[in-house]
C-alpha cells in the first residue's frame, strides 16, 4: 500500500492507562498546546485489553480514542502485542523464550516471548483481530503500528519449539542434510549430522569451544526470519479487515541493533518507520544520527519515512544519561526531517511516574509545563508545522553509496576471528564520518541490490564486506568494469554465505580480480599498537602480508615483521573503473586524505563539513550548525547551534 501523507507528524507514544481518567482531558489540552497531531496508542496495553484469557475490555481505550478524535489528534494504533500479560506466561510457559544456556526467561520485563512460540502467535493474532475489527473504521485512525521494536530484547530462542522451526527452515534452505554438512564443514570436530532432526539451535557448548560458524550464521538468519513472520502475521490479519490504512512496525536504526535483516524486512512494510536514540557520551552524536537517518532512508528506497521514536532530552538506559540541550533537540529533529522523515515522534508524551522507564524524559516531563523541555517541545512543534509541504518531497539522492550488510555483521560477531578488535559497526561509522567531514552525502544500499542500483552512484564504499559470494562478486566487478569506483577494506571478501573461507588468497576474487591484490596472511596488531605507512599515514588494529597483482601501490607498511613492506593501500584500474583497497585501519586524519584522493577525479558535489550540515529535500535546503560559534554558509551567517531552511 502506498503511503502518501499530506503533513509532517509531531507527537509521541501516549500511555493514558498509566494515568487517572480525570487527567486525560488535560493531556489532550497539552497536546494541542504543543502542536501534537498524532500519538501512538496502546503499545504496552495487552494486560489491560485482555486481563483474562479471551476476556477483552476495550472501554478505556474506546474512551481515549474518542477524546483524541474530538481533540483533533490522529492515532497510530499499536497492536498491543509487544509485551505479554502475566496470565499468558503463567498458563502457557512455552511462550517464554529460552536462551542459549537453557534458561527460560521470566515474566517481569518486556518482550520475553519466543518468536517461535505457536501459543504466542495464536494469542497475539486473536488480539490483533479484535483490535482491527474494533478500530479499522474509526475516523481518528491514521495508521497501524505492529508490535513494537520487534527483536529488541529477545531476538533468539534456543528452545525445543524454536529447534523444530529451525529444522524446517533448514530443510527449505538445503536440499539434503549432506548439503548442509558440506556447507557448514561439519567434518571439523566430528560435527557431522545424519539427519535434520539431529540439528538444534546453537546452544551452550563446552568451555573454550564455540558453535560451528555456518550453524551460527544460519541461526541468525532464521531468527530474523522468525521475527519477520510475526510482523507478516499481524499485518495480514489487519489487512483482512482493513484495506485502507498503512501498516508499519518500528525498526531500530542504531549502532547496537543487528539481529534483524532490515533490507529484507523493508520489502514487507507499507512504509519504513524507525526509532533512534542518540548516544549521550558520543561527542559526534550528530554524525551518528545522520548515519542512522541516511540508513533508514536507504531502507525506504529514498522515499519518505517516519521517525517513530526518539528522546526529548535524556534516555534512562545508557550508562550516563545526559540530556540534550535545547538547541540540540531542534537540530536532531531537523536532521531527521532533512533526511526524509515525515515527522518527529518521541517516546513518550508524558513522563512515567513509576516503572522501569520513569527517568526517561518525555514531552511533558515530571515537573510539568513550566520547564525547559516543555518549552523546547512547543518551539519544535511550531517549526515542524511550518514544513508540512515537505511531506511529498524526497531527500536528494547522493552520488556516493555505502553498503551495510547484516550477514557480514553477524559473521563478525562470532568468536575465533583473527582479532577481537574487528568491529563492523564502528568501521562503517568511521568511514561515514570521514565522508560527512568532507561534506559528501551518502546513501545506503543493500549488498544484494541489482547492478542497475549500483550504477546510480559514482562511487560505492564497501567497508569490511566480509561475505562475498559469486553473485555479489559478479555485481561488484561488473560495476567497476562499467566505470564505477569502489573503496573496500581489510577482512572483505573473505568468506561465502556459510562463512567458508575463499581459498587462493584472502578476499577471494574481490581482492585478486577486482582490486588486483593478493593477501597472503593476516597480521593483526597487538592492543594499543600502531604503525606508520610509507607515505606518512598512521594506522592501527590490522596489517597484512600482501602484494599487488595488477594494482598500483599507494602506501606500504613501514614496519618490521611479517607485514614489512607489504602493500597497505592500493588502487586498481579495471575496465573503465577503479577499485581501491585499504588493508589497515587508518587514523582519522589519514582516512580523510585517503577519501579525498579516492573522490578527487569523480567531481562529486560537496557541501558542509564536520559541524556544518547542508541537506537538500525537495526544493529546500536545511543548514544545521552544530558548532557553538556562528559559521559562514555560502556568504550567509548561520548562528551557532541554529537550523535554517532555505
Amino acid at each position: 500500500m502506498e503511503w502518501t501523507p499530506n503533513r509532517l507528524y509531531f507527537g509521541a507514544d501516549y500511555n493514558p492507562e498509566q494515568w487517572p481518567r480525570e487527567s486525560w482531558s488535560s493531556d489532550i489540552r497539552q497536546m494541542q498546546d504543543l502542536g501534537v497531531n498524532m500519538v501512538t496508542l496502546g503499545v504496552f496495553s495487552w494486560a489491560l485489553l485482555e486481563p483474562r484469557e479471551g476476556m477483552y475490555e476495550f472501554g478505556w481505550l474506546d474512551e481515549i480514542v474518542e477524546l483524541l478524535h474530538d481533540g483533533g489528534i490522529r492515532i497510530d494504533m499499536a497492536t498491543a502485542t509487544a509485551s505479554t500479560p502475566a496470565w499468558l506466561t503463567e498458563a502457557y510457559p512455552s511462550v517464554a523464550a529460552i536462551n542459549r544456556e537453557g534458561v527460560r526467561l521470566a515474566h517481569g520485563g518486556r518482550q520475553h516471548y519466543s518468536p517461535s512460540s505457536q501459543v504466542y502467535r495464536e494469542k497475539s493474532l486473536q488480539l490483533v483481530e479484535q483490535m482491527a475489527s474494533r478500530y479499522a473504521k474509526h475516523p481518528a485512525l491514521e495508521m497501524w503500528h505492529v508490535n513494537n521494536e520487534l527483536g529488541c530484547h529477545t531476538p533468539h530462542c534456543h528452545g525445543d519449539e524454536a529447534a523444530e522451526r529451525f529444522r524446517q527452515w533448514l530443510k527449505k534452505r538445503y536440499a539434503s542434510v549432506e548439503q548442509l554438512n558440506a556447507r557448514w564443514h561439519t567434518k571439523f570436530w566430528s560435527q557431522n549430522y545424519g539427519s535434520f532432526e539431529e540439528v538444534n539451535p546453537p546452544r551452550l557448548t563446552a568451555a573454550g569451544t564455540f558453535s560451528n560458524p555456518g550453524h551460527f550464521q544460519d541461526f541468525m538468519h532464521f531468527s530474523s526470519d522468525q521475527l519477520l513472520e510475526l510482523f507478516v502475521g499481524e499485518r495480514d490479519t489487519i489487512r483482512q479487515i482493513d484495506d485502507t490504512h498503512p501498516i508499519t512496525t518500528n525498526f531500530m536504526s542504531m549502532r547496537h541493533i543487528s539481529a534483524m535483516d532490515y533490507w529484507k524486512w523493508a520489502r514487507e512494510v507499507d512504509f519504513i518507520s524507525t526509532d533512534h536514540y542518540a548516544e549521550a557520551d558520543n561527542p559526534d552524536a550528530h554524525v551518528e544520527l545522520a548515519f542512522e537517518a541516511d540508513l533508514t532512508r536507504g531502507f525506504a528506497g529514498g522515499k519518505p519515512w517516519l521517525l517513530m521514536e526518539h528522546s526529548p532530552a535524556a534516555v534512562n538506559w545508557q550508562p550516563r544519561n545526559a540530556p540534550k540541550d535545547s538547541d540540540e533537540i531542534l537540530r536532531h529533529a531537523m536532521s531527521h526531517i532533512a533526511r526524509g522523515s515525515n515527522g518527529v515522534m518521541f517516546f513518550q508524551f508524558k513522563q512515567s511516574q513509576g516503572g522501569s522507564e520513569r527517568f526517561h524524559t518525555a514531552m511533558v516531563p515530571h515537573i510539568g509545563e513550566d520547564s525547559r523541555v516543555y518549552r523546547s517541545m512547543k518551539e519544535l512543534g511550531s517549526r515542524v508545522a511550518e514544513l508540512d509541504a515537505l511531506s511529498s518531497r524526497a531527500t536528494a539522492p547522493a552520488e556516493v553509496a555505502m553498503v551495510l550488510d547484516y550477514h557480514s555483521w553477524w559473521a563478525l560477531q562470532q568468536p575465533n576471528l583473527p582479532s577481537v578488535d574487528l568491529d563492523y559497526p564502528n568501521t562503517l561509522h568511521s568511514w561515514y564520518a570521514t565522508a560527512h567531514d568532507l561534506g559528501i552525502s551518502v546513501d545506503f544500499i543493500d549488498p544484494d541490490s541489482p547492478l542497475e542500483r549500483w550504477r546510480k552512484y559514482k562511487a560505492v564504499l564497501l567497508p569490511m564486506l566480509h561475505i562475498v559470494d559469486e553473485a555479489r562478486f559478479t555485481t561488484i566487478d561488473a560495476y567497476v568494469e562499467g566505470g564505477g569506483h569502489i573503496l573496500t577494506s581489510f577482512f572483505s571478501g573473505v568468506a561465502d554465505s556459510s562463512l567458508a573461507v575463499h581459498l587462493g588468497g584472502y578476499g577471494g576474487s574481490l581482492l585478486s580480480t577486482t582490486c588486483g591484490v593478493r593477501v597472503e596472511e593476516f597480521v593483526p596488531l597487538r592492543e594499543g599498537e600502531s604503525l606508520e605507512l610509507s607515505n606518512g599515514w598512521s594506522a592501527s588494529l590490522w596489517s597484512e602480508k600482501a602484494e599487488p597483482l595488477t594494482a598500483e601501490v599507494i602506501a606500504r607498511y613501514s614496519t618490521s615483521g611479517v607485514s614489512s613492506s607489504s602493500a597497505a593501500v592500493s588502487k586498481n584500474t579495471r575496465g573503465s573503473g577503479e577499485a581501491w583497497y585499504v588493508g589497515t585501519q587508518l587514523d582519522r586524519d589519514s582516512q580523510l586524505v585517503l577519501m579525498e584522493q579516492f573522490v578527487a577525479p569523480l567531481s562529486i558535489e560537496r557541501d558542509g563539513n564536520s559541524l556544518l550540515e547542508l541537506v537538500r529535500r525537495g526544493d529546500q535546503r536545511v543548514v544545521i550548525n552544530h558548532a557553538r560559534e556562528s559559521a559562514d554558509c555560502n556568504g550567509v551567517e548561520v548562528p551557532g547551534g541554529a537550523v535554517t531552511w532555505r
